[in-house]
């Protein structure tokens, strides 16, 4: 078995222009994992162990040999993507509103804003819907998720750091 402790570059430097390629599929729930175990598409068993935690973007190059190198690609899944107008102040607060109250992690590529979908199309649609965002604004994908950067807004402002006290999530109402 392969062991890689740490992400040695991208597949698109010029130090791997020439080296064959070998790839390992990884989807974007997996790509923030510090440990896990695949099979490149040649063959080789390859257990991923990183020293510290990293993003396995696409393109990573995970080992390099001086011949072939051991590259990330990050599988297609299915996606809604929301186009935004750059002026429509609202509806970006109510996209915001919608995607954060479920916690959903985000991918913000210019004025689009891309959340996996995690149950079916329609589910994910609902709450924007919800918030009045025009269907026409809205449109299904598969691509890779994430595969550039750690989505946005996975668990917003829910991060509990030790010395912070931990907030509940319900209220008390006057009798």
């Amino acid at each position: 078995m392969l062991i890689v402790g740490e992400i040695l570059g991208h597949a698109d430097e010029t130090r791997f222009r020439h080296r064959r390629r070998d790839r390992i599929w990884i989807a974007a729930a997996d790509a923030g994992r510090r440990r896990l175990r695949r099979t490149s598409e040649a063959g080789a068993d390859v257990g991923i162990d990183l020293q510290k935690p990293g993003w396995l973007s696409d393109g990573a190059v995970l080992d390099d040999d001086g011949t072939r190198i051991l590259t990330v690609a990050r599988l297609p899944e299915e996606v809604m993507i929301v186009t935004l107008s750059e002026t429509d102040i609202l509806a970006a607060f109510r996209v915001g509103h919608a995607l954060g109250n479920r916690h959903a992690p985000c991918e913000l590529r210019g004025r689009e804003v891309i959340v996996p979908v995690t149950e079916t199309p329609e589910l994910t649609a609902r709450p924007l819907l919800a918030h009045n965002i025009d269907p026409a604004h809205i449109r299904f994908a598969r691509i890779p998720f994430a595969a550039d950067a750690p989505p946005v807004c996975a668990g917003a402002g829910h991060d509990h750091p030790a010395d912070r006290p931990r907030h509940h999530h319900h209220h008390h109402h006057a009798e």
